[in-house]
């Protein structure tokens, strides 16, 4: 239009086309800045955005029907996993219970302990390993650091077990060494080296404290991985509620069972670590392979640690395979270390707080990882095809 307020025609003759919306859209400034600024402008990661590319053109629009029939078929999996999954995890640690290669000591230094040693070792199989120990001192300390599940000292006829051990540790081992104290026509007496609290009679409070702490971290992160939060606001959730959770769980082992007499420093410290690391894994988990992973830190998490602890089931008289599981696994780890920061004082807690970090430290490798992956693919569906070229020689460039 000319100052006339008539339309000119462009000097070929030919109509001007003007630029579409879409277009323009494509050219606008991406925001500027380093690398880094560029990621840190970028939505916040969530693990519903880590099953979406922003890079993808969008493909033929869903009938919403069959999405509601998607998301109901896939709502259902869970229920079915834990149903096929649970009881075959959780059974197989109460089914065919008995010693297996159970390690317990004779006390004595004469001729006569190494016959009855060999005699027992003989009679007993592979359900009982069966060594000598010079003097009961020793005994009582290699029962109290886990070295051994019960002595027998066949000179005063008197067995020593740990009653925190459990009732089918205890059993077993009294029941093995009674029949030899009957058959040496002695009547047997038993010493409880590592006895448990009165309110807690089966020795079931660690675990019951521990899965409070796990199933809390648990929550904790699935729910800050689906909220699309910043790495701050989580990181200092993560960190808080894992804390939260283990004070809790002291304040009510002890207002409940009546099990910390004392200072409850080292079980807080165990329940922490315990959740945190619970937390770390599981936000890992999803920020990394979205919702699809919930029932794998299901399997990982509560599951596998519970019935792989050694408190639930004794691993020495279940199945090899929670033997296995029970040594990577960190919220089995977990768990029995804070029965042994309970019960155990004399007990090395350095395995399963390194075990713990491990995890800790590869949940939270994972959560990062895909944070940055979701930055990244929003960061590269702004640029133009010149800018993603630079950015991602610049990406290139950091890796290296």
């Amino acid at each position: 239009m000319n100052e006339t307020g008539t339309h000119e025609a462009p000097e070929n003759g030919e109509p001007r086309n003007e630029a579409p919306m879409g277009d323009r859209a494509q050219d606008s400034t991406p925001p500027r800045g380093t690398l880094l600024e560029r990621l840190s402008s970028a939505p916040a990661a969530s693990a519903i955005g880590a099953m979406s590319d922003p890079t993808k053109k969008p493909g033929p629009p869903v009938d919403r029907r069959l999405t509601t029939r998607r998301m109901l078929t896939v709502g259902m999996l869970l229920p079915l996993f834990m149903l096929f999954v649970m009881p075959m995890v959780m059974t197989g640690m109460t089914t065919h219970s008995s010693p297996r290669h159970m390690e317990v000591a004779v006390i004595g230094s004469a001729s006569a302990a190494d016959d009855l040693v060999t005699n027992l070792q003989d009679s007993s199989g592979n359900s009982f390993d069966v060594t000598r120990v010079a003097s009961v001192d020793a005994a009582k300390t290699q029962i109290a650091e886990h070295d051994l599940r019960g002595a027998y000292d066949p000179e005063k006829g008197v067995v020593y077990y740990a009653g925190a051990n459990g009732r089918q540790v205890t059993g077993a081992v009294t029941s093995f060494f009674d029949k030899v104290a009957q058959q040496q026509d002695q009547k047997p007496t038993e010493r409880d080296v590592v006895p448990l609290e009165d309110h807690d009679p089966s020795g079931t409070a660690a675990l019951y404290l521990s899965l409070g702490t796990i199933l809390g971290g648990f929550m904790t992160g699935i729910i800050l991985s689906l909220m699309p939060t910043g790495s701050k606001v989580r990181l200092a959730l993560g960190v808080v509620m894992p804390a939260v959770f283990a004070t809790g769980m002291i304040v009510y082992g002890w207002a409940v069972f009546g099990i910390f007499s004392g200072v409850a420093i080292m079980p807080w410290v165990m329940l922490f670590l315990l959740s945190l690391t619970a937390c770390a894994v599981t936000s890992g988990l999803m920020l990394s392979m979205g919702p699809a992973a919930m029932p794998i830190a299901i399997l990982l998490i509560p599951l596998l640690g519970m019935s792989s602890s050694g408190v639930a089931a004794p691993l020495d008289m279940i199945g090899g395979f929670y033997r296995g599981m029970h040594t990577w696994i960190f919220s089995a780890q977990g768990i029995s270390g804070v029965r042994d920061a309970l019960y155990f004082d004399d007990a090395s807690l350095t395995v399963p707080v390194l075990v713990l970090l491990a995890w800790m430290v590869g949940g939270v490798l994972l959560a990062a990882l895909g944070t940055l992956r979701q930055k990244r693919r929003h960061l590269f569906a702004m640029l133009t095809e010149q800018e993603e070229t630079s950015t991602a020689l610049a990406v290139g460039a950091a890796a290296a």
